[in-house]
């Protein structure tokens, strides 16, 4: 669950968003692991207020670069819905969860996240990588 250089899709800022994401999801990998159930809502919508943040972000740097961002919001939707439903299974469980659907819980937030960046994100990439690295929107 490392960020690699594979998921860097070409801005500075969206990869910094990106990496704060993943940390958030190892957050609550440990919390799901050590079972404390009191802070896993806390970590969620640190979560979800995180991926809404990075939202705003990428949406201003793709309308700075005249970038048709009308299915990566659908692509964003479905990423916050996931991670919702997943929230909401866990905490109907109440913690009584296996091993097995543990490890599943955890993989599948990882999973959701870094096939939006490595998939939903292809087209932007693409644009991206032709701007400066540190390009920022205003």
């Amino acid at each position: 669950m490392l960020f690699s250089h594979e998921l860097s899709v070409g801005n500075r800022i969206v990869d910094s968003e990106h990496k704060k994401l993943h940390g958030i999801i190892k957050g609550i990998a440990n919390i799901i692991a050590d079972g404390e159930l009191t802070a896993l809502p806390k970590e969620f919508e640190l979560l979800e207020n995180s991926l809404c943040a990075y939202f705003v972000v990428e949406e201003n740097i793709a309308q700075e670069i005249n970038f048709d961002f009308s299915q990566h919001k659908l692509a964003h939707q479905y990423l916050l819905n996931n991670f919702k439903r997943i929230r909401d299974e866990l905490m109907a469980k109440n913690g009584m969860w296996s091993k097995f659907e543990e490890d599943g819980y955890i993989y599948s937030l990882m999973v959701y996240l870094d096939r939006h960046i490595k998939v939903d994100s292809k087209s932007l990439k693409a644009v991206l990588d032709s701007q400066l690295y540190d390009f920022k929107s205003n």
